[in-house]
């Protein structure tokens, strides 16, 4: 009896202890609820939830240039999403997403015993709802309280939002890739079309990406994405998406993606300026996040050619001129950017590097990048790299990797282009160097240089609309002014000290004569030269000193531009602009720009600016250019001791200035003027221009007629009298013909083209062939390489 009742109790006391066993665990489990649930997220807070977008850059054509993002994400409706990418989607990664609330109770115990018989986690049963969840609200963190904390708030996401809504949600937001988060910027990255363009093969591509991007990527893995994107069709065909057929036909295609390579981002000067100034206006947040539209005025097409023009010449160049000699300063600065520089432990190709220079051969040099070695090889002159290395141990030089122990030596020099349509302003190209990997200084913009003998028109423009003509005579001899900058007296003097005596202002202008044209301002003053200058569009400062006459003062090219835009645009004065307009997500459009335009200049006045300017590529320092056979205008421009080489032209369409130098001011090389350093690329970059377009003609106003006139007594040409075709205002021709006599009538021209003038000798010409050393420039024909150009020389 005593036996029983023991056997009782302890039957009882086991009842008893298994029941508070139950009972700690329910209180257990109540307990991790209650501090799990406590500090949930507000799923209500996706109401307001935008996710960030991408900010593309568009160019004037309107094709995208550019995108600016922290997640390059561009947010779709539901309804732009077709049927075969959402079921690509659900087959693969939820397939009862329309059916469960949240969870999916059978996928998760699947995916446990999965797991438990692997020994790893090799399926994870997330539902697309816990996905979403989980990269919204929760840390990536792998433990059993994220988890539950993952399926109560999916839940609670089923009961606040419709299945569409979610699914709208999760597939804007996973990462699928290459920067891109959702389907339209993944779209875009691996097809080159939107999300509602793709076929069924393309989405289950996609489709098959969320697992591991980078392990499914087809640019890198292309036999992985295949093999994922078959599982995609297969689930797609077992779920009744697609017929047995839809799906062999898309297993036995290949994968096309798009030529960009999986990268959209084309960063250069031009769209780096256009960052900072959307920064500016509308914060880093929007830039980055917000999904706005900005078109350019950049001529995408022209700008790509624009930096292979400025890259292969100063490559050339700097091989014709040597390397160039360096001071301790530079070494040192390009010695400690070598030691900052981040190099992975691969070279990637084609990117640049600063290497260091450790022994030199005949052409060869042997290049250092921290850990790796390589051959370069210079053709041009290496004796001061000899020198240098020999001085100093280490030579830094910048390079590009080419693959297989190979680089390429980048020039030490830089330049810079930029065009401007002279009609409205528009920036249609802007290269601020030799690459914007090299260095980010913007020198079509920030470079602030002497211009030399390129703001040399503004003086004569100046003497234009104070009464003078094409015939006006200037004394081009020695003559002393007094230089209030030195306190001592400066008298200009011409290339080779060579002078002319008295000159027309027209031959003046056309040959670059230095003293002539300080003469002429000297005449004019500074009141009537600086004032214009301002007008034109020149916004830095210039001093009231004779030298500006010449090109003293320091100038970006931009400015330049601007001048020679209002002499193409018939006188009158555009602002530069290179934004359109902005867009926001909404379609709102946030920002336009409003063409300034205004005129500054008389139209006559201007037109005979534009006759002598014609005059410089048919007759002067731009000779070189009459090859285009094109409607063209210009100066050259060189500064003291050839630090600075310059091209300033135009059309009646755009206005282009080049220039060309050292960043730190020093020699380019031994006479290269304007005309030898940047008339090649200016020449080269208006063939490509037009290589496509018929270009305008420069229209004439019907107060200015072209009148032909005697070279020799710049009087009006009569009978047998040599002949040169002038452009004058009427009534401001010479009164007297080349017999002395009044002139009565003057002939009418039916061709208003300049006409050759086999009088006037080019000066550049005959100081080449009184100069021996110079004279062996002049047999060297070939336009593809500098080595070989017969550069007119201009005159400082």
């Amino acid at each position: 009896m005593e036996k029983e009742h023991i056997k009782d109790f302890i039957i009882e006391l086991l009842k008893a202890g298994f029941l508070f066993g139950i009972f700690l665990i329910l209180v257990g489990i109540l307990i991790f609820l209650i501090v799990n649930l406590r500090n949930l997220p507000d799923i209500r807070q996706l109401e307001n939830w935008k996710p960030s977008e991408v900010t593309r850059v568009y160019a004037q054509d309107g094709t995208l240039l550019t995108e600016f993002f922290i997640q390059k994400r561009v947010y779709v409706n539901i309804d732009k999403i077709p049927d075969h990418v959402k079921n690509a989607f659900i087959a693969i990664e939820d397939r009862t997403f329309y059916k469960n609330i949240g969870i999916d109770p059978i996928g998760i115990a699947r995916a446990f015993f999965q797991n438990l018989i692997s020994g790893k986690i090799v399926a994870g049963g997330s539902t697309i709802s816990q996905q979403l969840i989980k990269n919204l609200f929760l840390t990536p963190e792998k433990s059993f309280s994220r988890k539950v904390k993952e399926m109560i708030l999916a839940i609670k996401l089923n009961r606040l939002y419709p299945k569409d809504k979610i699914l709208e949600m999760y597939l804007n937001y996973i990462y699928l890739g290459h920067g891109s988060y959702g389907v339209e910027a993944a779209s875009q990255v691996y097809f080159g079309k939107h999300v509602w363009e793709l076929n069924l093969c393309e989405a289950a591509t996609l489709a098959g990406l969320p697992k591991a991007p980078s392990r499914y990527d087809p640019y890198i893995n292309m036999s992985g994405a295949i093999e994922r994107r078959n599982a995609v069709i297969k689930a797609m065909f077992e779920e009744g998406y697609i017929t047995k057929q839809q799906a062999q036909e898309c297993i036995n295609s290949p994968i096309n993606l798009s030529e960009e390579n999986g990268n959209g981002v084309y960063k250069d000067y031009f769209t780096d300026m256009v960052r900072q100034w959307a920064v500016d206006k509308f914060g880093w947040d929007v830039v980055y996040k917000g999904g706005y539209e900005i078109y350019t005025t950049i001529d995408k097409n022209m700008q790509k050619n624009a930096i292979a023009i400025l890259q292969n010449r100063l490559r050339n160049l700097q091989e014709y001129v040597g390397f160039p000699d360096m001071s301790q300063e530079e070494i040192e600065k390009l010695k400690e950017k070598y030691q900052n520089q981040k190099i992975g432990k691969f070279l990637k190709y084609g990117r640049i590097y600063i290497g260091i220079i450790k022994k030199i051969g005949k052409h060869n040099l042997l290049i250092q990048v921290k850990e790796h070695e390589g051959v370069a090889k210079f053709k041009g002159s290496l004796k001061k790299a000899k020198k240098l290395l020999k001085e100093y141990g280490e030579l830094p030089v910048y390079v590009k990797f080419l693959g297989g122990g190979n680089f390429e030596i980048l020039p030490y020099l830089e330049g810079a282009i930029i065009t401007l349509d002279s009609k409205t302003g528009a920036v249609r190209t802007l290269v601020g160097g030799y690459s914007f990997n090299k260095s980010q200084f913007n020198r079509a913009i920030q470079g602030k240089r002497q211009p030399g003998s390129a703001f040399k028109p503004i003086v004569y423009l100046a003497a234009l609309l104070d009464g003078y003509t094409q015939v006006s005579i200037l004394k081009d001899k020695p003559l002393a002014f007094w230089d209030e900058d030195l306190n001592q007296e400066w008298i200009p003097t011409n290339y080779y000290d060579k002078y002319f005596g008295d000159v027309t202002l027209r031959y003046a202008l056309i040959h670059s004569l230095n003293a002539a044209t300080v003469y002429l301002m000297s005449k004019l003053g500074f009141d009537k030269v600086i004032p214009l200058a301002k007008k034109l569009g020149i916004q830095s400062p210039i001093p009231r000193v004779y030298p500006i006459a010449l090109g003293s003062v320091d100038l970006s090219p931009l400015e330049l531009a601007q001048v020679y835009s209002v002499f193409s645009n018939s006188g009158i004065k555009c602002e530069p602009y290179f934004i359109e307009q902005v867009i926001d997500p909404q379609g709102k459009l946030v920002y336009k720009h409003e063409t300034k335009c205004e005129r500054v200049i008389p139209e006559d006045v201007n037109a005979v600016l534009v006759d002598i300017l014609r005059g410089v590529i048919t007759e002067g320092t731009g000779k070189k250019a009459k090859s285009l056979n094109l409607p063209v205008a210009g100066k050259t421009g060189t500064t003291d001791n050839f630090t600075d080489a310059w091209f300033v032209g135009f059309s009646p369409d755009i206005t282009t200035a080049v220039w060309v130098g050292y960043d730190r001011k020093k020699k380019i090389g031994k006479h290269i003027t304007g005309a030898r350093g940047a008339l090649p690329i200016w020449i080269d970059y208006m063939a490509t221009y037009y290589s496509d377009k018929e270009p305008s003609e420069f229209v004439l106003p019907d107060n200015v007629a072209y009148v032909p006139i005697d070279p020799i007594t710049h009087l009006i040409s009569v009978d047998d009298c040599e002949r040169k075709d002038l452009l004058f205002i009427k009534g401001t021709e010479p009164d007297l013909n080349c017999k002395g006599e009044l002139a009565i009538t003057i002939p009418k021209l039916e061709n208003e083209n300049l006409l050759e003038d086999e009088f006037l000798m080019d000066y550049e010409e005959e100081n080449i062939t009184d100069n021996k050393e110079m004279e062996k420039q002049q047999d060297l024909q070939d336009n593809s390489n500098i080595n070989q150009e017969n550069f007119m020389f201009d005159l400082r």
